[in-house]
């Protein structure tokens, strides 16, 4: 537990009312009790306010306290972060390794490496300092895995993939595996083979049950702090730029590259050897088919800027009411 004015030391923020009030947790707005901390900087929730039971607030301006305790500050989502991780319940790192592991004698540990039962590290696998790998985890030969990463349980790490420093492999998810390439002659698929690699950078998160194909002609590339909602599919070649984020469900077609700073809404599907540039926004659900110059919001299917998928939208919807008025004429 922490005072209010505990609080706001951590998050540069001033204080409003009695700044000894005792915060014992962070609630949501409409679920707080007695002690509890709120966020009350969205308008919906600044509606809230005098009906809530929290004991403060955390907001962007003086006059949404309305005459009750809380904390003032600039950047309402940093303080956020801050807040939460005072009150996490983070647990330390094991850098034990567990008896039931299999690890080759050509591999190469760091310092404090932690390794959980039934995993297996492969030979010539090479393992930075104050790594974590979960239980049930397949690192296949060559692998290089950077200081400070943390891999969950049951991921596989294919043959020769690179994770860089201070990454986040989440549970599940399957790094190397083969893209999907074949040709069609006389109705026999042939497979072409996938001889390249997966190369994820540092600061990245991958969100659980990801899939990241190993490129055929060139490297299958996820740049630094990139960052992964679960079940995203990136295919082979493909290359996505630092500092994007995706959310859920999106997939990525093979030899794409997104720009750096992009944003692709849930289940987002992006089709192959197109190029978007740098800070592309799309809503979700958006259908990528053609290549795009990026720095603005795109949506629909097929995607396209969205002042002018709201034009059109328009217009099919003064033509459906026209149609409307014939028939009953």
């Amino acid at each position: 537990m922490f005072t209010l004015e505990q609080i706001a030391l951590e998050v540069g923020g001033v204080i409003v009312g009695d700044n000894s009030i005792t915060i014992t947790g962070v609630d949501d707005i409409e679920e707080a009790n007695s002690g509890s901390l709120s966020f009350a900087f969205l308008p919906k929730y600044k509606k809230s306010i005098l009906s809530s039971n929290a004991s403060a607030f955390v907001v962007t301006d003086i006059e949404d306290l309305q005459n009750l305790p809380g904390i003032v500050v600039d950047n309402p989502y940093l303080a956020m972060i801050k807040i939460l991780d005072l009150f996490s319940n983070n647990i330390s790192p094991d850098y034990t390794i567990h008896q039931n592991v299999e690890i080759s004698k050509s591999a190469s540990l760091g310092n404090n490496v932690g390794v959980g039962p039934f995993s297996l590290i492969g030979e010539n696998v090479k393992i930075g300092d104050n790594v974590v790998i979960g239980s049930g985890v397949k690192i296949n030969s060559g692998v290089t895995i950077g200081s400070q990463s943390t891999i969950k349980d049951n991921v596989v790490l294919y043959e020769d993939v690179i994770v860089g420093e201070s990454t986040v492999i989440n549970s599940g998810s399957i790094i190397g595996s083969d893209g999907f390439g074949f040709t069609t002659i006389n109705k026999v698929n042939h497979k072409i083979p996938q001889i390249k690699t997966v190369v994820i950078g540092s600061f990245v998160e991958l969100g659980a049950s990801c899939t990241v194909d190993r490129g055929s002609i060139k490297n299958t590339v996820i740049e630094d702090h990139c960052k992964f909602d679960n079940q995203i599919h990136i295919a082979h070649n493909a290359k996505i730029e630092e500092g994007c984020l995706l959310a859920a469900g999106v997939t990525v077609g093979g030899s794409t590259t997104i720009g750096a700073y992009s944003q692709v809404g849930g289940e987002t599907a992006i089709g192959p050897h197109l190029v978007l540039g740098k800070e592309c926004m799309f809503a979700a659900r958006s259908c990528v088919l053609k290549s795009l110059d990026g720095g603005q919001l795109y949506a629909g299917n097929p995607a396209r800027p969205i002042k002018e998928k709201q034009k059109r939208d328009a217009v099919f919807t003064r033509l459906e009411l026209l149609e409307k008025r014939l028939k009953k004429q």
